[in-house]
């Protein structure tokens, strides 16, 4: 996390304040070497501390309190004065920045598998231009995206937190001040009015967010409010100068502080829901800290937090944060099997090491200016440049990664490619005879609806309808209506619908399937989501289709139902809506779910394959290891109408009991239940004729 120059962005000295003679506060140096050694002790040993990810908490107080103090000291009034400090933060904190960016670029290509560069290379982007945590909170409420494996620069998602604060406060506390100063008011005033606001606004969407939400985690909003807690107590510092307390008093603040802190550290888990009401603890707790000032006396902390390996520690905490995670995450990838203790204690070793040598290259001598400082009007320029050459790196990181893509289009004419390696009796293996689409590309072969709009997400409050094939469907109007295990199946479709001069009309959602119950998401996407199917299903009743194809996975619980009555509930269900469309003249084909390539800790298809390339073997499993959900099938078997079919994709997933990773040289699935796009196509045939049968209602 950011470390700032406390010489310049502390408060105005109080009497007898811990400052050392380097010109910082101690026990904030201490509060940073204690943040940094929480987050790196839960990202190295998770079980040892399962609340470690409080430091990012920590860090985010101290950064409000020493940047909303420098403000207040040095008020901006012309936008000469904003340039000023942004500058002054480039320099700070982007040399550092960028380095360790294109060094985990370089790194990732060296060492991890390549289904892992596209995602690392748009997160380095993101991360250069500090949008990391919007990329992030996006991918956490993709659905499609739900089996995504970290990459070498997750964590700078708190930098870019950090960063955009930056940007804004400085905006804030002179908006505020021209505000109060043309009407006469006190400057300290009118900033902490506003502060105040925006921080209680940010707290309460942080607090009210819900506990499924897993974006909030990485909102800017939801994450304000902390350095806002850190910016008020910037004001009260002042207000109420420490040197007014008690050395008793303050000796029993900063314990109490840092007791909280430990303590939250210590009892969180990933089951606690952040950062919500939860997470105040941590963030008032480094507040008291700070506001304490501890001095020298009976039973203060201040001997301990002066002591030189935790001053030093304190130093070096932004570089060690910056390392620790490409380090941890690359790790297993080099040595090709995880890490064991002692390994992980040399690697920290290594961290330590990075981090030291980082900050009195790059970090020190970039940061102030001195000869070898960098002049502020050179600064912006730094940052778009460096940013360019992080983007630079990324696309060629991307563009090994897409040449891998035009493979399957050459093979895709050649026999035994993909699932008709199964049907072609001249095939001699299952697996082919030499892999068609590589790892990289496999990882993101998905359906195109989601990049055209047609699949709703996020809060479901969206209607997305697209159309697919022909353009005019003379010859028949299809409707395709499911969550994902419907949109998997569009490139077949698609392809299909095409060559017969079909016309293919969508109704795709993430995750919510097609039933006339309400869906529990503990959130307002439940009564979003029954919304949707009511409108969704209601379209399809009463449009002029020729056939209804329809496909779901039912993961998420229905409402008052419990987990071991859900599967005869969901059947009944899934029948109600097949007859809803069946009454109104519709013929229906259900596309049976597939069996899932593994579960949440097993590794994806390509993840497989990549590893094990020479015995594909290795990542197959028999049908009995692997989870079937047929309850919409069900439902249509029960129904037991020659206007109701199902189609079975099993036989070609599972091919005499086996689920295959690769069949006919194609990746089967591009994550642990989703089919690859290209596999999908390489069924067209077999789903064309599946889908005239249905439209005829013959067998």
């Amino acid at each position: 996390m950011p470390t700032l120059q406390a010489s310049r962005e502390q408060p105005a000295p109080a009497t007898e304040r811990a400052v050392p003679s380097g010109g910082q506060r101690a026990d904030i140096q201490a509060l940073r070497a204690l943040a940094v050694s929480l987050v790196v002790i839960y990202h190295f040993w998770p079980h040892r501390l399962t609340g470690g990810y409080v430091g990012v908490d920590v860090f985010f107080v101290i950064s409000g309190f020493l940047i909303t103090t420098h403000l207040i000291q040095n008020p901006p009034a012309r936008l000469g004065d904003l340039a000023s400090f942004w500058g002054r933060r480039i320099r700070r904190l982007l040399p550092a920045a960028l380095l360790v960016l294109v060094a985990s670029l370089v790194a990732t290509w060296l060492v991890a598998p390549s289904t892992l560069w596209h995602d690392t290379t748009v997160q380095a982007i993101a991360s250069a231009f500090y949008a990391q945590n919007w990329a992030l909170a996006a991918q956490a409420v993709d659905y499609m995206a739900a089996d995504s494996v970290p990459t070498a620069v997750q964590h700078y998602w708190s930098l870019s937190i950090e960063e955009q604060f930056y940007l804004c406060w400085p905006v804030l506390i002179m908006l505020s001040g021209i505000f109060v100063r043309r009407r006469g008011g006190s400057l300290l005033s009118g900033a902490a009015c506003c502060i105040v606001i925006v921080t209680l606004i940010s707290f309460a969407s942080s607090a009210l967010a819900p506990s499924t939400d897993a974006a909030a985690y990485f909102h800017s909003w939801t994450r304000f409010w902390e350095l806002g807690a850190g910016g008020l107590a910037a004001f009260v510092a002042i207000w109420l100068p420490a040197a007014e307390g008690g050395r008793t008093l303050r000796t029993l603040l900063a314990w109490a502080g840092l007791a909280g802190i430990v303590f939250s550290a210590w009892t969180y888990d990933e089951t606690t829901v952040f950062p919500g009401s939860a997470a105040a603890l941590p963030v008032l707790a480094t507040a008291l800290v700070i506001l304490a000032a501890p001095v020298p006396g009976a039973g203060s902390p201040l001997p301990l937090m002066g002591l030189r390996p935790v001053q030093w520690l304190g130093g070096v905490s932004y570089s060690v944060y910056l390392w620790h995670w490409p380090v941890i995450v690359l790790l297993p990838f080099a040595l090709g099997h995880p890490p064991s203790w002692p390994v992980k204690a040399g690697a920290l070793a290594v961290v330590f090491l990075l981090a030291w040598g980082t900050k009195i290259t790059v970090e020190d001598p970039l940061r102030g200016s001195r000869p070898l400082g960098m002049p502020l009007r050179r600064s912006f320029v730094f940052a778009l440049s460096g940013a360019l050459v992080v983007s630079a790196v990324g696309a060629g990181l991307e563009w090994r990664t897409r040449l891998a893509s035009e493979a399957p289009t050459v093979a895709a004419g050649r026999p035994c490619f993909g699932a008709q390696a199964l049907i072609d009796r001249g095939c001699d293996s299952v697996h082919g005879e030499s892999l068609v689409t590589p790892p990289a590309f496999a990882a993101t072969d998905m359906s195109p609806a989601a990049e055209r709009g047609c699949v709703v997400g996020g809060g479901y409050t969206d209607r997305a309808s697209c159309t697919f094939g022909a353009a005019s469907g003379k010859q028949a109007r299809v409707a395709l209506i499911g969550n994902s295990h419907a949109d998997m199946w569009l490139p077949a479709l698609d392809e299909v619908a095409e060559r017969r001069g079909w016309r293919v009309t969508t109704y795709l959602i993430e995750n919510c399937y097609t039933v006339a119950r309400k869906i529990d998401f503990e959130d307002k996407r439940t009564g979003n989501c029954a919304s949707w199917n009511r409108w969704a299903i209601g379209e399809v009743s009463k449009g002029d289709f020729d056939l209804v194809i329809t496909g779901n996975r039912s993961l998420q619980p229905l409402v008052g139902v419990s987990e071991a009555d859900k599967g005869e509930v969901l059947t009944r269900a899934y029948e109600k809506v097949l007859r809803q469309w069946m009454d109104g003249g519709k013929r229906v084909l259900v596309l049976q779910d597939v069996p899932r390539a593994g579960f949440d800790d097993d590794p994806t298809d390509p993840q497989c394959v990549e590893a094990n390339a020479s015995d594909l073997a290795a990542c197959d499993a028999p049908i009995s290891q692997r989870d079937v959900p047929v309850e919409q099938a069900d439902a249509a078997r029960q129904i037991n109408d020659e206007r109701v079919k199902v189609f079975d994709p099993t036989p070609y997933v599972c091919p005499d009991g086996i689920c295959r990773a690769v069949v006919g040289g194609v990746i089967v699935h591009y994550d642990l239940h989703h089919l690859s796009g290209t596999f999908v196509r390489s069924l067209a045939p077999q789903l064309g004729v599946a889908v005239e049968q249905a439209m005829e209602g013959s067998n």
